[in-house]
């Protein structure tokens, strides 16, 4: 009788590093009384049947005259939009305009239009771009662990990989990025447990 070993390496990897296409913008900032900047973008992750969210969100530092000052908010949104090219933003009221200081009604529709592709099948997507995607480790033991997808995305390009890396295990340093551990990792239909046979 011939040996049985199942087969290795080929799989769908649906953590770590991977490769992205951007799908559609949301503002959602009025729905939250806290968040002055909340924007919701849905990507299609390669070789996912599901969609996943990054989301951009927080309050804004501002000056009694109500001009703003900062926010950590800002860093992340301008990451963002650096890597998708986007040059848009904010003017110290909280208007938002383009490069050319012309007022901007609504960025979900203005990212849209500028930056997601026509409608094709997704078997055509482009992956233009890298993301890290974890399970973020819950607040309290037993409660679920969610699918995260950190801010800073780059360019699909193999040296970005290690640029991203290095972000990544910069953050899981200053516990910025938690995340869960013992959880199934899929690959070519095969559930394993524990994180550390992802990388075996």
């Amino acid at each position: 009788m011939a040996i049985f070993r199942p087969q290795m390496g080929g799989g769908k990897s649906f953590y770590g590093i991977c490769e992205i296409a951007l799908n559609n913008f949301e503002d959602k900032h009025s729905l939250f009384d806290w968040a002055d900047i909340f924007i919701d973008v849905t990507i299609n992750q390669k070789n996912s049947e599901y969609t996943r969210n990054i989301k951009i969100a927080g309050s804004l530092e501002r000056d009694s005259k109500g001009n703003i000052t900062g926010g950590s908010v800002l860093k992340r949104m301008y990451t963002f939009f650096d890597a998708i090219g986007c040059k848009a933003g904010l003017n110290v009221k909280g208007e938002w305009e383009d490069d050319k200081g012309e007022k901007i009604d609504n960025i979900a529709n203005y990212l849209n239009d500028k930056f997601i592709p026509a409608l094709i099948p997704d078997d055509e997507l482009v992956y233009k771009y890298l993301a890290y995607i974890y399970k973020e480790k819950p607040k309290k033991d037993g409660d679920k662990a969610w699918t995260r997808v950190y801010h800073k995305i780059y360019s699909n390009i193999e040296a970005n990989k290690a640029k991203l890396q290095e972000d990544v295990d910069w953050l899981k340093g200053k516990g910025v990025i938690k995340e869960a551990t013992n959880i199934p990792i899929q690959s070519n239909g095969n559930t394993l447990k524990g994180s550390g046979l992802a990388s075996l």
